[in-house]
């Protein structure tokens, strides 16, 4: 339990650093109506949990500080549903 947490720890801190370089993954959950497991866009390695592409990601450059903001809300509160879940398994 404790190497769960310690992986879940620094996972939200790399998602939180790209939020701080203006970059948002856009969907750690899998969009709904997408075929698959809940979260199988997030992988556990031997290095920890690695997040793949779902193409949806964005730069706050691109779209703009309202809807980028507004993205990153909803990536933390994703975020925290993946950390129950990660830790719960």
């Amino acid at each position: 339990m404790q190497k769960r947490e310690l992986w879940l720890e620094v996972f939200e801190d790399e998602v939180k650093e790209l939020h701080q370089k203006d970059f948002v993954h856009g969907d750690l959950e899998r969009p709904s109506g997408t075929p698959g497991e809940k979260y199988d866009n997030v992988f556990l390695t031997e290095t920890g949990l690695r997040l793949i592409d779902v193409g949806i990601s964005m730069l706050r450059e691109k779209v703009g500080d309202k809807l980028f903001e507004r993205q990153v809300r909803h990536e933390l509160e994703e975020l925290e549903k993946f950390g129950h879940y990660f830790l719960n398994r």
